[in-house]
């Protein structure tokens, strides 16, 4: 790293002392701004505070001392690194400098080598400090409301509910069908919080076998388990400070909620095979696509753990309930593609919105980012068509989808009756196109016209 044009602030008040080390500074390209004490110091970081580097300071001066200017730089920039110099080293003070946010602690005479070794390190570590702000920054601009897409009346409203819990740190549930973004209005809430810059940890509760899910989240010491080989901290130990996002929270068995809830009260974790409590503190977000009130009735899942989860509750609304905000959807993921395949589709038909309009998405968003990634690379040109769509689509839901179909049927209503809903609404999905109406239906055209006939459907 080159030094040219890097600006420090060198607090001492031997004249003589101050001069040497800022000559040789000089010699190698380094701006000094000399002080002799704390108010000199003070005032001439506010003069030029948005110039300054690095302070290099003698730890006792006349009207105070180097920790006191740290202390009160540090609220002011807490980037901003210090080095201390001192003729009279103690271990009590190095301590004390190191905990109020020093750099470094070195004893004079300095070897100038050694110094600017050490300067060198200290204004590469601030380099790297001051990228991983901007592009935490730049994250949080990318994950704001406009981010989670939607005008929608439903989702503004969750958006507006979870800026509004976000700074807080009260822990959270978000409800909602599998793909409908969980985890991305989670991280939203991370990085519009006090806690964006610590860390952002997920796991899945339903993707880890049981045996190793609480070894994952509360860590388990050498020789718990066979394979245990060494002491391994757990994923709440890794984001203290930060935010654990528990994804399918509706998974974990009863035994792991029992430890949880514990952890949550107490804000404590015991590693597997310890008896050794570790402070922690970290705020949970967890998501579920279950009814988890219904999973306490059934008895799958603890009241009092619900209770404690869900202080605040957001429910993601399905794709099928905001389908206004589908072209929206469209513009935004079309650009994602056409850069990732070199595509250049920039529009739907009118009856491909209108299919998928009428469409219920039974996979959401994610579904829907699946279904307009193959037809993006499939296109011919800038417009998706009929054409376009996968052939998997056109055969309608799935079987699990069908099977929850009887649970919506009204006893009374005569067959006749549902005949004519049925083919109503798959006209209306295939937008009025007879031949993909009999594919979906099962039937022949012929068959499918006499039925159009019979009920005088259009």
């Amino acid at each position: 790293m080159k030094l040219n044009n890097k600006t420090i602030i060198f607090i001492e008040d031997n004249d003589t002392y101050r001069q040497g080390i800022t000559e040789f500074l000089q010699m190698h390209k380094l701006k000094i701004i000399e002080a002799t004490n704390k108010k000199e110091a003070l005032e001439q970081f506010y003069k030029n505070r948005n110039k300054i580097d690095l302070i290099l300071s003698d730890l006792k001066l006349p009207d105070g001392n180097g920790i006191e200017i740290l202390k009160e730089i540090k609220q002011i920039d807490s980037t901003i690194p210090f080095i201390f110099l001192t003729g009279q080293p103690d271990v009590e003070s190095a301590v004390e400098a190191l905990k109020a946010g020093a750099w470094d602690y070195l004893t004079k005479p300095v070897d100038l080598q050694h110094l600017l070794h050490k300067i060198q390190s200290c204004l590469e570590n601030r380099l790297l400090q001051l990228e991983n702000l901007e592009l935490k920054k730049k994250l949080s601009e990318y994950t704001t409301g406009d981010f989670i897409i939607g005008n929608s009346p439903s989702i503004q409203k969750v958006i507006e509910k979870a800026k509004q819990i976000a700074p807080t740190d009260i822990t959270v549930l978000i409800e909602g069908e599998s793909g409908t973004g969980k985890e991305m209005l989670a991280n939203f809430i991370h990085q519009n919080s006090l806690r964006k810059d610590k860390p952002f940890l997920k796991i899945n509760c339903g993707a880890i076998v049981k045996s190793l899910l609480e070894s994952e989240l509360f860590g388990v010491v050498k020789g718990a388990y066979t394979g245990a080989d060494k002491d391994r901290p757990g994923i709440f130990e890794a984001a203290n400070g930060g935010t654990i996002f528990l994804d399918e929270i509706g998974e974990l068995d009863l035994e792991s909620q029992v430890r949880l809830l514990r952890v949550i009260e107490e804000k404590m974790v015991i590693r597997v095979g310890s008896t050794k409590p570790i402070p922690v503190d970290v705020r949970i977000i967890a998501a579920t696509n279950k009814n988890l009130l219904e999973e306490v009735e059934k008895g799958n899942f603890r009241e009092d753990l619900y209770y404690r989860l869900a202080v605040a509750k957001l429910t993601l609304p399905p794709l099928r309930e905001r389908k206004e905000d589908i072209l929206l959807l469209f513009n935004h993921f079309v650009t994602e593609f056409n850069e990732k395949y070199g595509k250049s589709v920039t529009k739907l038909s009118p009856d491909v919105l209108k299919f998928f309009q009428n469409y219920d998405w039974p996979g959401n968003i994610r579904q829907f980012k699946n279904v307009l990634e193959s037809m993006v690379i499939m296109a011919k040109d800038d417009t998706l068509t009929m054409e376009d769509i996968p052939e998997e689509l056109l055969k309608g839901p799935s079987p699990s989808t069908k099977k929850k179909l009887v649970d919506t049927i009204i006893p009374g209503i005569s067959l006749e009756e549902y005949e004519k809903a049925i083919i109503q609404k798959n006209l209306a999905f295939t937008n009025g196109n007879r031949e993909k109406t009999a594919q979906l239906l099962g039937i022949s055209q012929r068959t499918l016209y006499r039925k159009l006939n019979e009920y005088q459907l259009k």
